[in-house]
């Protein structure tokens, strides 16, 4: 029941997104079943916005919030670095299939000229409120994946994601 339950919130999640286009999947006699796909396809562009987002934080953040976006902008780098691997194993393509998408955690393009337009108080709390509901939905999707995905690798590196974006929250938490 509980497999069923996380699979029904990744569907929910991805299934608001749908493209008019093909769906991508990966080749013949493939290890990666829809979930894995979707989960990708999902989880390197948010991941990339998301450290875009964390970037920003030298230049504009108090000493308080500028530690917390670089305790999550290493790690992020690193799994994005994985993710893209996994990605490129997959067959998929490196375009991202939710470019213009409103999803929860994703920080969105109009997030950043937001972020970028700001500074002090206002920029904190901004960056702080994207970080921290990217890495919440990076938990959600990352369990969806653990107990839905087919490939091993990928589910390993799903649980990675979830322990990175569990940290992550802990961390914003203490900047909020």
């Amino acid at each position: 029941m509980r497999r069923l339950a996380l699979g029904a919130v990744v569907a929910l999640t991805m299934g608001g997104c749908a493209t008019t286009g093909p769906v991508p999947t990966a080749g013949p006699a493939s290890p990666f079943n829809p979930t894995d796909v979707a989960w990708l396809q999902l989880v390197v562009p948010m991941t990339e916005n998301a450290l875009s987002a964390a970037r920003l934080a030298p230049d504009r953040a108090s000493p308080a919030v500028r530690a917390a976006a670089d305790s999550v902008a290493a790690p992020a780098e690193r799994v994005l670095t994985r993710l893209k691997s996994a990605r490129d194993r997959a067959g998929l393509p490196a375009a991202d299939v939710h470019s213009g998408h409103r999803m929860p955690g994703m920080v969105t393009a109009a997030d950043l000229v937001a972020l970028r337009t700001g500074s002090g108080a206002e920029f904190d709390r901004r960056l702080v409120a994207l970080l921290r509901a990217h890495a919440a939905q990076m938990v959600v999707l990352a369990r969806g994946e653990q107990t839905s995905g087919a490939d091993a690798e990928t589910r390993e590196l799903a649980g990675e994601v979830g322990a990175e974006g569990a940290s992550q929250e802990k961390a914003l938490a203490k900047v909020a």
